[in-house]
């Protein structure tokens, strides 16, 4: 740790000398300083650990550059606490906003840098400093802070980015990382800088402070921040060198040696705020890329190995990507799909149904999921699910779909399955109570619309309890299916039967008058009276039936219907059985 704080207040020292012995003008403040860059990059590269070396180092620097360069002992230590002091109000403020090891990475960091390096601490240093510089140098205190804020603040600026940099080791990680033509380039791309700043700055006859521009936002765009910031030192040696010795367009504007070094420090500090940007935002975009090139392998791999299908759509529906394993699922192979609108496929849904799930992607970013019956390339009629996402633009605009579709054939057909088992008698295959409740209750909501006509018929097997008695519940049960076989047969096409319990049955007979009613549950009755059941030892069992008949009317709940159908039921059976009562 002291190792390397020692290395950078020597570098502290050799930075603030050079700046005194060349840029000190009329006894003032040096026109250009270096040093509290290199600082402010130590400190917000380092660890908050490193920090009191580093600072007791560069404090010792700067009051020995002071003492032997500047205005001497008396301010050797107020000037050093002020340098320094300047640096960690920096470097303190860029950490409590998150910017310390960030500032170069985005545009938001540049400006970030800018306004608490460049302006804010250099303001806060500068109060101090221009009040004891002036006092020693005899000046004003305006041109005292004027100087500090140019000379601090445009050198802060300029060479911190360069500064951090290097102690980060991205030259050296540039270098080890570089394959050999991108080396020729840089190389190439970092003479015809040095060539553009030397024609530039030889001369005094022409304002051509513009054209470094040309090759420095070239090697910005092909070396990033690495090219940039050795770009900037190039042009900033050679021209501040050149400058320094009257030479260059600064020159053509009359003014003190003062005056144009901190014109030229002006210009160098606007070239680089108008690089910086453009660096960070090319650096932003190369992580974007490549978090976009790592999403991109991820989601190939996903979608070339998975069993479902993803497809992505347009916001017209038609099909602009299809995985590999289309093939698997709908028969038909991803180039077969891409280009045509999923409605229109043979494998795709309806119109109707893709316009509902796109009514309800526009309306949630929530995945929505449809089922659809779609033919196969086979020609094979299949069930369908389809996830599907809506995707937004950066107005909120729906731009298109993404979908993951499976075959969901063997779950439906085991739901269908399920579904009958749970509403149907597994003795007789009639509808049960359930089925039968829920088809009733459906019928009532009809009748109170006033639509068509309806009667329900409770049936129960007459002296039931004997027949299971006298030859055993087997053949009780071969007598349940007697009566469900023969109601089947006889009963119209749009009627209901089913087994409501024990040996008791239920009719819905839809559309029928009580008259008709009637008719139908006669036809039951008598054939139930005809028909015989034989037993396993070859016995034969005679059974009639007695059945109470209810007309559904509106304003009858399914719980009076049946009380009235049942009570029919019972006086049918009061007055002899194998007959017919109406509800009253």
């Amino acid at each position: 740790m002291w190792t390397r704080a020692v290395l950078v207040g020597v570098a502290y020292f050799v930075a603030a000398a050079s700046m005194i012995s060349l840029t000190r003008f009329d006894g003032g403040l040096a026109s250009l300083w270096l040093a509290t860059a290199l600082l402010l990059a130590e400190l917000t590269t380092a660890d908050r650990q490193r920090w009191r070396a580093s600072i007791a180092t560069c404090l010792v620097a700067s009051f020995a550059a002071t003492t032997l360069f500047g205005f001497g002992l008396l301010a050797a230590a107020p000037l050093a606490c002020i340098n320094i002091g300047e640096a960690v109000v920096a470097a303190t403020l860029l950490r409590r906003l998150r910017r310390a090891q960030s500032f170069l990475g985005s545009l938001e960091g540049v400006a970030m840098f800018t306004l608490v390096a460049g302006v804010i601490a250099t303001a806060v240093a500068a109060v101090p400093g221009a009040v004891l510089a002036g006092y020693l140098s005899g000046m004003s205190f305006g041109t005292e802070f004027r100087a500090w804020m140019l000379g601090h603040g445009l050198g802060t600026l300029t060479f911190t980015p360069l500064f951090t940099l290097a102690l980060r080791g991205e030259f050296g990680r540039w270098l080890n990382n570089a394959l050999l033509r991108e080396r020729i380039e840089a190389a190439v791309l970092m003479t015809l800088m040095a060539a553009t700043s030397w024609l530039v700055f030889i001369q005094s006859a022409m304002p051509l402070l513009f054209l470094p521009m040309l090759p420095l936002i070239i090697i910005t765009f092909r070396l990033e921040q690495v090219g940039s910031a050795l770009a900037v030192v190039m042009l900033g040696s050679i021209g501040a060198i050149l400058t320094a010795t009257g030479h260059g367009p600064v020159n053509l504007i009359p003014g003190s040696a003062a005056e144009h070094a901190r014109l030229f420090q002006f210009y160098l500090a606007v070239t680089v705020l108008t690089v910086l940007p453009v660096a960070a935002e090319l650096a932003q975009r190369r992580v974007l890329f490549r978090r976009l090139g790592e999403s991109e392998a991820r989601y190939k791999l996903i979608t070339e190995s998975a069993t479902d299908m993803v497809v992505s759509l347009d916001r017209d529906g038609v099909i602009r990507y299809a995985s590999p394993s289309a093939r698997e699922v709908t028969g038909y192979t991803a180039e077969q799909l891409i280009g045509h609108c999923a409605h229109d496929l043979p494998c795709g849904p309806d119109q109707a149904t893709m316009a509902e799930a796109a009514f309800a992607n526009q309306r949630s970013i929530v995945p929505t999921t449809i089922e659809y019956w779609a033919r196969t390339a086979s020609g094979e009629y299949r069930w369908f699910e389809a996830h599907t996402r809506g995707l937004f633009d950066d107005d909120g605009r729906l731009s298109g779909w993404v979908s993951a579709i499976r075959d969901i054939s063997t779950r439906k057909s085991l739901e269908i399955k399920l579904a009958h088992a749970a509403s149907t008698d597994p003795l007789t295959g009639l509808s049960n109570r359930r089925r039968f409740d829920t088809l009733l209750d459906r019928k009532i909501n009809d009748r109170r619309d006033e639509q068509g006509h309806g009667c329900i018929a409770l049936f129960d097997i007459d002296f039931f309890k004997r027949v299971n008695d006298e030859h055993g519940h087997a053949v009780g049960d071969l007598v349940l299916e007697t009566f469900a076989a023969a109601a089947l047969r006889t009963v119209r096409a749009n009627d209901h039967v089913a087994r409501l319990g024990g040996e008791e049955f239920g009719l819905i007979l839809d559309g029928a008058t009580i008259e008709q009613a009637m008719q139908v549950c006669e036809r039951v009755r008598q054939a139930i009276a005809d028909d015989v059941t034989l037993g396993p030892d070859g016995i034969e069992v005679h059974v009639t039936v007695s059945a109470g008949v209810a007309e559904i009317t509106p304003g009858r709940s399914r719980l009076q219907l049946m009380r009235a159908a049942d009570e029919a039921l019972y006086r049918a059976k009061a007055e002899g059985r194998d007959r017919l009562a109406l509800a009253a």
